[in-house]
């Protein structure tokens, strides 16, 4: 992925075992005064790069959309020049995110062909009103892959899955609590540099040590995403996206 626009494949390709995937989630506001969250791969400036002027590639933009039941968001690909000719500011669409009422329920799906979605993840809240459990949990269960990439079969709609071997179940990780902030507080190794309940490490619970997810506050409406093997983009990228929605049963 470089400077320019990923291709849909590259989006749904799950991170290389070896290598890891830094990007940079911007909160930007349309001129219709629409929200929408956008989505770029770090350019070589890293951090330095706080305000946005030093990114790399565009891969995803998130768009709200209003729903009876719940929230709904789609994933689209940057919008190309026949896009911005026709007035439209974002482009093919990738995926999509759905949620329950209360938030704590988020599916994350990909297109797989005409009017047709491919569960991917599915993102789970315990429910925590006004805060009171202490740190937010969620669990995300996605499908399990073979080191090249390719999904296990035979694969059962992840709703329905569960705990089945050709799942995988990953945890956010447990803060610890530090006597000297009186808070919370995770090493997230430089990569966050502001304290915030969508802070998370998303982590196997065999071994706890090796983050799959890392998602983080970096300033005013921008954030650090990581992703490792098995995530994708587009699987990293929604469960930003759950961890950023507004959610009734937990702050």
């Amino acid at each position: 992925m470089d400077d320019g626009f990923a291709s849909i494949e590259e989006l749904k390709r799950r991170v290389t075992v070896a290598s890891v995937l830094q990007c940079r989630l911007m909160r930007m506001v349309m001129e219709n005064k629409r929200t929408v969250l956008d989505v770029f791969e770090e350019g070589r400036g890293g951090l330095n790069g706080v305000l946005g002027e030093r990114l790399g590639t565009w891969l995803l933009r998130a768009v709200p959309h209003r729903s009876i039941v719940g929230h709904l968001y789609t994933l689209h690909i940057p919008p190309g020049q026949e896009d911005f000719r026709s007035g439209r500011e974002w482009g093919e669409i990738v995926g999509r995110v759905t949620s329950n009422t209360m938030g704590t329920k988020y599916t994350i799906s990909e297109v797989s062909g005409a009017n047709a979605w491919h569960e991917v993840c599915i993102v789970t809240y315990d429910i925590n009103f006004m805060g009171k459990k202490g740190p937010r949990k969620m669990t995300a269960t996605i499908r399990a892959v073979d080191k090249t990439g390719r999904a296990i079969e035979p694969l059962q709609p992840l709703s329905k899955q569960n705990k089945a071997p050709n799942a995988v179940v990953l945890e956010s990780k447990s803060p610890r609590w530090n006597s000297e902030t009186r808070a919370f507080g995770l090493e997230f190794y430089n990569r966050v540099l502001v304290s915030s309940v969508k802070n998370f490490q998303l982590v196997h619970p065999e071994d706890v040590d090796y983050i799959v997810v890392q998602f983080g506050k970096v300033a005013e409406g921008v954030f650090t995403m990581d992703a490792r093997f098995p995530m994708s983009p587009i699987m990293a990228f929604g469960v930003a996206v759950s961890a950023m929605d507004h959610k009734l049963a937990c702050p």
